[in-house]
């Protein structure tokens, strides 16, 4: 009877381990929801994307709908220590791409392609970094998004303000 006693001292605490371990792991933020809305903080307006072209921009109304949230793929490298993934619309399942090479450079959804450079993002910071160098920011005239180097946003007068996103996920309840 002492041994059944034992057995069970020690089978219980240890299949009770294993269960919240198993609950724990099911409420990891891997498995929490990944759809994210983006706000800039020059006057707040949300990034969205076209459900029937390749437009994206900027808008103060932010609709409960699939054209202001986003997530992040799983197809990632490393650039300058950052790692960087594609950023996908949900309203069209395509990849937030940009171009290179100008002072301003246009922003706007493609199919996510392998080894577009274009189409790879890091959010950290408080800042959309795209693998050429380029950061995200609004327009002069707040709805039009573009890409620009950091060097020369004070060159062109661009508020900094344009370049910082606010990010919300679904699964939570604040702003990241």
């Amino acid at each position: 009877m002492t041994s059944r006693r034992t057995s069970l001292r020690v089978a219980l605490p240890m299949g009770v381990s294993a269960l919240m371990l198993t609950i724990a792991g099911t409420l990891s933020p891997a498995s929490a929801a990944t759809n994210w809305a983006y706000h800039n903080d020059w006057g707040q307006p949300c990034l969205r994307s076209s459900t029937a072209s390749s437009n994206v921009w900027v808008s103060t109304s932010c609709p409960d709908n699939s054209s202001i949230w986003w997530h992040w793929g799983t197809d990632s490298n490393q650039w300058g220590g950052h790692t960087m993934r594609r950023l996908v619309s949900n309203a069209n399942s395509e990849c937030l791409t940009t171009d290179v090479g100008a002072v301003t450079n246009a922003v706007r959804t493609e199919p996510c392609s392998s080894g577009r450079s274009g189409q790879f993002w890091t959010a950290d910071g408080d800042y959309f970094q795209n693998q050429n160098g380029n950061y995200l920011r609004t327009s002069a005239s707040g709805d039009g998004v573009y890409t620009s180097p950091y060097s020369v946003v004070a060159d062109y007068n661009i508020d900094r303000s344009r370049l910082v996103w606010w990010g919300w996920n679904s699964g939570t309840s604040s702003w990241e």
